[in-house]
């Protein structure tokens, strides 16, 4: 999930999944227009142990909707002014409490230099746009997981408003703040390197981990972030490293590798958060009904994934792993999926997916865990 210096056509980091594919464009004196998107319908059929079905359904459909549109003017051949613009909404909101992706959106001007790309909007920081870890295939994602859609994470809770609540990171990548208002600074490649640095004068936006209520909503935060790129022969290195300081308390690290040969993808990536001083401690009590015990949870944990993937024509097959957990609670998350995607062709991609899930809360009942499997199928149209 990651674009660099040069014209932002089709920087998509979401929870859908958008095959690559070329979006339509249109040049127009020295106007360059483009227009992408993509339609995901998933069916998924689940088995859980009996103490958990309370919180599961034996299936579940999910959709969703990507538009991606961007505007750029040449002043010069190595000079551009231009606007992105993405939107995601999931077509199935019923799900239990996890529509974090509703009407998710980006929306950000961008200025293209021979010293750099610099954005300035709604839109992930760099961080987040560097991270290199374990392959992804199909829709689900290996990190924040859509198959949390098809068994619940009591985990993770999100209305896509302000009463969030994270008992553990659900992700390696830096996702705390999401497409929060921030002005992003990529540069140019040195060597197979760039380097990154967002601002952001609140990290609070709905999508994101933050808690609309939580003391420290207003704080503003930092994120660096570095990517490299080497060939040694037939083989692909990348890697990344990244830091985020949020309300000048929380620390948020993380780093992650690739090696591609051939027709291998294996990676993986790790994320640390602490928090350092006692202005905003994890809250760990009931305040009100906005902010449950632990609704912060996340602010002092790890995680981490692996996986690998191999192509073979336009089957793609990757087994991914991902985990989680508190160091406060014991609260953990794993997860292990096996993916398989058909590029039928440059329109239509069919999907298949096997996962198992393990969600650890502070008790065994429904309400605080959850364990099971889920068979999932479904297509992605794009333009």
């Amino acid at each position: 999930m990651a674009q660099h210096v040069g014209l932002p056509i089709f920087i998509i980091s979401s929870l859908l999944y958008a095959p690559s594919v070329q979006a339509m464009q249109f040049d127009y004196n020295d106007w360059t227009f483009n227009a992408g998107g993509s339609f995901t319908a998933l069916y998924g059929l689940n088995s859980y142990e009996k103490q958990y079905e309370s919180e599961n359904n034996w299936s579940e459909t999910y959709s969703g909707l990507t538009i991606n549109l961007s505007a750029a003017y040449n002043i010069t051949p190595e000079y551009q002014v231009g606007a992105f613009y993405s939107t995601d909404t999931d077509g199935t909101n019923y799900l239990h409490d996890y529509d974090l992706n509703e009407w998710d959106e980006q929306f950000y001007g961008f200025v293209n230099s021979p010293y750099g790309q610099l954005q300035i909007g709604q839109n992930y920081n760099v961080g987040y746009l560097f991270y290199v870890g374990a392959p992804t295939t199909g829709p689900l994602g290996v990190n924040d997981s859509t198959v949390t859609n098809f068994l619940n994470n009591p985990n993770w809770y999100s209305t896509g408003g302000k009463r969030a609540a994270y008992l553990t990171l659900n992700s390696t990548q830096l996702d705390t703040d999401n497409v929060a208002a921030k002005i992003n600074y990529i540069s140019p490649t040195f060597y197979g390197t760039q380097f990154g640095f967002s601002y952001m004068p609140k990290a609070y936006v709905n999508q994101g981990l933050i808690n609309g209520y939580a003391p420290y909503h207003n704080e503003d935060a930092y994120v660096v972030a570095l990517s490299n790129t080497h060939n040694f022969g037939e083989v692909t290195l990348n890697s990344y490293l990244a830091y985020g300081l949020y309300a000048k308390d929380d620390n948020d690290y993380a780093a992650g590798l690739s090696l591609a040969w051939r027709n291998w993808t294996l990676g993986g990536s790790f994320r640390r958060t602490t928090v350092d001083g006692d202005r905003y401690p994890i809250n760990q009590q009931i305040n009100s009904y906005m902010t449950a015990p632990y609704f912060d949870n996340f602010r002092e944990g790890k995680a981490w994934n692996i996986g690998a993937s191999y192509t073979y024509g336009k089957l793609t097959t990757a087994v991914t792993y991902f985990e989680a957990e508190a160091d406060l609670t014991a609260n953990k998350d794993q997860y292990l999926q096996w993916t398989n995607q058909y590029q039928y062709n440059k329109y239509l991609s069919l999907f298949a997916t096997i996962a198992h899930v393990s969600f650890t809360g502070v008790s065994n009942s429904a309400s605080d865990s959850n364990k099971g499997y889920s068979y999932i199928t479904g297509f992605t149209l794009s333009i």
